[in-house]
């Protein structure tokens, strides 16, 4: 599985926000939640189009925050529960998998590839992109794992 590498600007993602442990069921909750919500979503551009930005990683405790999301506006105010982020411009390296093997893709990524890639994990969120066409009835509905990298 070797990646596409793309340069993107900044570019800011309003949603709801989990903080916990990756791979937990509530993520799937969130998600359902987020959806039902998505409408209180202030100056959202491309709707059809989610992001699940991970950041602020805690290797003590394993815990993370998960931003089910769509891309909105970067002066977007957003009212509570909505969370904006903003994500900076930079390199990321792109990994297509579906849903039932997204924590294998993770898997692979810090385990196999970064290690022998030539880059190294930068700085700021990863994220999932989940195009217009992607399903998530269907397993073999195709998304992204979008990682921030660097040259070494």
């Amino acid at each position: 599985m070797e990646p596409k590498f793309v340069t993107k600007p900044a570019f800011s993602v309003a949603g709801l926000l989990y903080h916990g442990k990756p791979m937990s069921n509530e993520i799937p909750q969130l998600w359902t939640k987020f959806m039902e919500q998505a409408s209180d979503v202030q100056q959202g551009i491309h709707p059809e189009v989610c992001y699940g930005v991970c950041d602020h990683f805690d290797e003590k405790t394993g815990d993370f925050d998960y931003l089910a999301a769509v891309e909105v506006a970067a002066d977007a105010v957003q009212a509570a529960p909505i969370v904006k982020w903003d994500l900076p411009a930079q390199q990321y390296a792109v990994f297509t998998t579906t849903l039932p093997k997204i924590g294998e893709t993770f898997d692979y990524i810090y385990q196999r590839w970064l290690p022998g890639s030539g880059y190294q994990r930068g700085m700021g969120p990863e994220f999932e992109f989940y195009p217009e066409t992607f399903n998530p009835e269907d397993p073999a509905s195709e998304l992204d794992v979008v990682i921030p990298v660097t040259k070494n």
